[in-house]
């Protein structure tokens, strides 16, 4: 009780100021008092920022002091090019793709809820083939999961590239599934505007107590964040016409 009283007198004193050559320092920390400024705008979506630039959101398209910023995956800016006297640059409006149930990588589950998050949380993105044909890769890993799902797995073999999953079949017979070690997939994870990037993902299954556990973990090192910016700049690009989009 003491202490903090003796902190708070020592705190309603005024600074002290100390000059050692040519440079000063004081005892307090001297924050700078700042005007207020125009809150930002906020939407969830690509679409939702180009309408309000196209809405003359305050004035900013006829001041002609505008940047579009790609923060991220999931966070869109627009700005001021000039900052105020202050040294303040205005957020205009803000584009941020809202947090969504997405398949969780790394968590081993059970086929059914395997299966379940998977139908959930990857887009079918088309590939770019002459025919336009669709990634087999998600069609692929549910099957797996599928095979798997009502049976009871007994060995299972692993080179750390390869997995071979023995499956007992009824009575009597067996199979084998071979699994690719790694698969192409598409999560939801970015804006609903543009198509959702592909990239690789470490298929793995682990048996245990006779039963089949299935996990997929991330397998690219965050590269798709670079994908998933250049394709909402080519997205905003015609959008926004001569002002600048910059990632």
């Amino acid at each position: 009780m003491i202490k903090e009283a003796i902190e708070k007198i020592l705190g309603l004193a005024p600074p002290n100021i100390h000059t050692v050559g040519v440079l000063d320092y004081t005892d307090k920390r001297l924050d700078l008092i700042f005007p207020p400024s125009p809150k930002t705008v906020e939407c969830s979506t690509l679409q939702g920022l180009v309408d309000l630039h196209q809405g003359e959101l305050d004035d900013a398209m006829s001041k002609g002091d505008l940047l579009v910023h790609i923060t991220s995956p999931t966070e869109v800016e627009l700005i001021s090019r000039e900052s105020d006297d202050h040294g303040r640059r205005r957020v205009w409006a803000k584009a941020e793709y809202p947090r969504c149930e997405s398949f969780t990588f790394g968590k081993w589950l059970d086929p059914e809820n395997f299966i379940i998050a998977a139908q959930q949380g990857f887009q079918r993105v088309k590939v770019e083939d002459d025919d336009g044909s669709f990634v087999k890769d998600l069609d692929y890993v549910l099957g797996v999961a599928s095979k798997i799902s009502a049976e009871h797995a007994t060995e299972n073999e692993d080179d750390g590239f390869a997995q071979r999953v023995a499956v007992r079949q009824g009575v009597a017979l067996k199979s084998e599934t071979v699994l690719r070690p790694m698969v192409n997939l598409a999560p939801y994870r970015t804006f609903a505007e543009i198509d959702q990037v592909l990239s690789q993902f470490v298929f793995r299954a682990r048996v245990a107590n006779g039963q089949v556990n299935l996990a997929l973990f991330e397998g690219d090192g965050g590269r798709w964040k670079l994908a998933a910016v250049a394709a909402i700049k080519e997205w905003l690009k015609p959008e926004f016409g001569d002002v600048p989009v910059i990632s």
